[in-house]
């Protein structure tokens, strides 16, 4: 990866999104595709398809040309940067082989339960490839299955 961006206009990368919500069944995917990276800054277009509780949205987030933590916040509403317990490193299969991924948890006590989430990142620049997200309702998982990104693909 020596020389090339970490992210540039046009990358994209597309998540499975599986699980329950109560009684309802999601299987869906949620892309999200880089629109511009400039000024110390990004900005994503998230585009959820077959999630009932995902919603389009154009984010921005800093970017000082290293961490892609705030990635995660899409995925699972918070950043590794900023929140959640460093669980230890596990290596993770993905649809690119296994990766060496750090297991991040964040539990949030709500009136009517607990919810669970984890993020699997990658230990140089937090690239979410995972999330899961379970409680009292069901359970939600996020796993990259698709991305033109070459340093993710090819780790």
């Amino acid at each position: 990866m020596a020389g090339e961006a970490l992210l540039k206009k046009g990358d994209h990368v597309i998540y499975s999104v599986v699980g329950n919500v109560g009684t309802a069944q999601v299987q869906g995917i949620m892309a999200i595709k880089v629109v511009k990276v400039k000024n110390g800054e990004y900005l994503v277009d998230v585009m959820p398809k077959g999630v009932p509780f995902l919603k389009r949205a154009r984010v921005t987030f800093p970017f000082d040309g290293t961490d892609l933590s705030d990635l995660g916040g899409v995925l699972a509403g918070w950043s590794v940067r900023a929140d959640g317990t460093r669980m230890g490193e596990e290596t993770v299969p993905t649809k690119f082989g296994d990766r060496k991924l750090v297991r991040y948890q964040r539990i949030e006590v709500k009136d009517d339960g607990n919810v669970q989430t984890e993020q699997f990142v990658d230990p140089v620049h937090n690239f979410p490839y995972a999330a899961r997200m379970s409680g009292h309702s069901g359970e939600v998982q996020f796993g990259i299955m698709e991305t033109n990104i070459a340093w993710i693909k090819d780790a």
